[in-house]
């Protein structure tokens, strides 16, 4: 198979996974990122990200140019989408979107606001994380299930947490959807869904937050941050790792 044919599998593979990842409300799309993908970005957007360099003016022409193309199918006149003061993606009104993508891939969701009050979307290789990170992106309130890599995770049996105010059996088919990697990548699984909940996060609440203040639940597909917010987690392995974190 030539570079070109597997190019275009893995952007359909990661393309159709994201989709079923989203729930009702929520579009999704993906990009191959192309050397010359900053042509895609919108006078606005482009002066948004004027001192970024080349690579990642085309990783972010990639990105928004799918985004252009949902907002489109939602019906929107403006597609403008600048980068924010801290660095996220700023919406058209009555929007809520995210942004994400690695070497090769952009991905972007969008919603309106009557469907969704939040969402965010990360993309990583599905390779596992540097061992010296691990320490840092798992933290004791995180559960992992069988997926966890520290020791004696076996060894104290845990009490079933109550119901969260927003779980995933408050939605129709909404239940966490994820293949079975294996421990190896439990770390960048947990990676992706905390830069997931992150994006979703801090357009609600405005506030930076590191790994040990996002608590994830990969059984029961929740996540948790210090302002009592609650945002269902999605994740799935495909030749990516997709993370996807909302609030409905």
């Amino acid at each position: 198979m030539d570079v070109g044919s597997q190019n275009a599998r893995l952007e359909s593979a990661v393309a159709e996974a994201l989709n079923g990842l989203a729930p009702p409300g929520l579009l999704a799309g993906c990009r191959r990122i192309r050397d010359g993908d900053a042509q895609f970005l919108l006078p606005a957007e482009s002066a948004s990200i004027a001192k970024r360099e080349h690579k990642a003016r085309a990783a972010s022409g990639a990105g928004r140019r799918v985004a252009h193309e949902l907002l489109q199918r939602l019906g929107c006149a403006d597609l403008t989408v600048t980068r924010g003061r801290m660095g996220g993606p700023v919406w058209p009104p009555d929007i809520v979107g995210s942004i994400a993508h690695d070497d090769e891939l952009a991905v972007a969701v969008v919603a309106r606001t009557d469907a969704m009050r939040s969402v965010g979307v990360d993309i990583e290789p599905a390779l596992p994380l540097p061992p010296d990170l691990l320490p840092i992106v798992i933290t004791p309130q995180d559960r992992l299930g069988d997926l966890d890599p520290r020791p004696g995770r076996f060894t104290v049996p845990r009490k079933r947490q109550p119901a969260l105010p927003l779980c995933l059996d408050a939605i129709p088919d909404a239940k966490p959807f994820h293949t079975s990697p294996g421990i190896a990548l439990a770390g960048r699984i947990l990676f992706a869904a905390k830069e997931a909940t992150y994006k979703a996060s801090f357009p609600l609440d405005g506030r930076v937050l590191g790994f040990e203040d996002i608590a994830i639940d990969l059984e029961t597909g929740e996540a948790a941050t210090p302002s009592g917010r609650r945002f269902m987690v999605r994740f799935t392995v495909t030749p990516k790792i997709l993370a996807l974190a909302y609030s409905a």
